[in-house]
């Protein structure tokens, strides 16, 4: 049986660690706030150390207990005080363990339907070497988790891109279908963009007409299912993720909404995929969902 994801937004989850780019994240969650009417979490995790770190660091029990109360009391107040200063409600939780692995548990026991979170660490040596959290979770994470670069243009969710590649059959629709769904939730326009690679090759222009055609046909077939009209599709040749991105520029897109690919193995460790070259480089928020293994409810 196939994992769900909600495309109705009730809670949503702030994954902080205090830095400028997961308070980037704030104007985001307050406007879904207030759209959508959501429960809003926010999580920082502490770092849980090996043994050996707290012995090095002549901690005792005692002393180790203190220290961390101190500390999980102390971020409990700074979410508060963020969360009024940006005029959010916040359910506030501190945990120890590992970013990643934590915000997956969390999202999953408390019915999260969207993680924010700044692009902090995404270069590229650290991707390759190591990945940061905001990798490791788009990887693994079940729920939906929107990417936040650091920047300083207006926030707004008015004009959404939904990047399709209809020969990745259900990833594609589960695309589309998502970024149909948010925008009728959040009144923004949608933007759909099929691009093709067939940018080194002569493609005749009879058949690249038909080509067209039987894309539009499909996703008007896809959004008539979900009783919605597309009235923005957008057709181009070219390497996908640069195309995608100078597509957003071009339309002042804000928010792109792409699903990312199950890889095992070594393949987990290097960088390839379109939605996480675009995700390195974009100038704007992308929404990162899990792999075509889950459907929509």
């Amino acid at each position: 049986m196939k994992k769900t994801i909600s495309t109705k937004i009730k809670n949503i989850l702030w994954a902080t660690d205090f830095s400028k780019e997961s308070r980037a994240c704030l104007p985001y969650v307050r406007q879904f706030s207030k759209k959508l009417d959501t429960g809003n979490h926010a999580l920082y995790i502490l770092p849980k150390f090996a043994d050996w770190v707290y012995e090095t660091a002549f901690f005792n029990d005692d002393d180790l207990i203190k220290t961390i109360d101190r500390t999980r009391q102390s971020s409990l107040e700074k979410i508060k005080i963020t969360g009024k200063k940006a005029n959010i409600n916040f359910q506030a939780d501190v945990i120890e363990g590992v970013e990643s692995d934590e915000l997956i548990k969390f999202a999953e026991n408390n019915d999260i339907d969207i993680i924010f979170m700044g692009r902090r660490g995404m270069s590229q040596i650290k991707e390759i070497l190591i990945g940061s959290t905001a990798s490791r979770l788009i990887r693994n994470s079940a729920t939906p988790v929107f990417v936040v670069p650091k920047t300083k243009s207006d926030v707004k969710l008015n004009r959404i891109l939904s990047p399709i590649d209809l020969g990745e059959g259900e990833a594609s629709l589960l695309e589309l279908k998502y970024s149909m769904a948010l925008a009728r939730q959040l009144d923004a326009k949608l933007y759909v963009v099929h691009v093709s690679e067939f940018f080194n090759y002569k493609v005749p222009v009879l058949k690249r007409d038909k080509l067209i055609e039987k894309i539009n046909e499909k996703i008007a077939n896809i959004a008539e299912e979900s009783q919605y009209k597309v009235e923005n599709i957008i057709y181009e040749m070219g390497e996908p993720a640069q195309k995608i991105i100078e597509i957003a520029k071009h339309h002042h897109i804000e928010l792109i909404v792409m699903a990312t690919h199950q890889r095992k193995g070594i393949e987990k460790f290097f960088l390839g995929s379109i939605s996480e070259k675009v995700l390195m480089y974009s100038n704007i928020p992308v929404l990162i969902l899990p792999p075509s293994d889950y459907e929509l409810a």
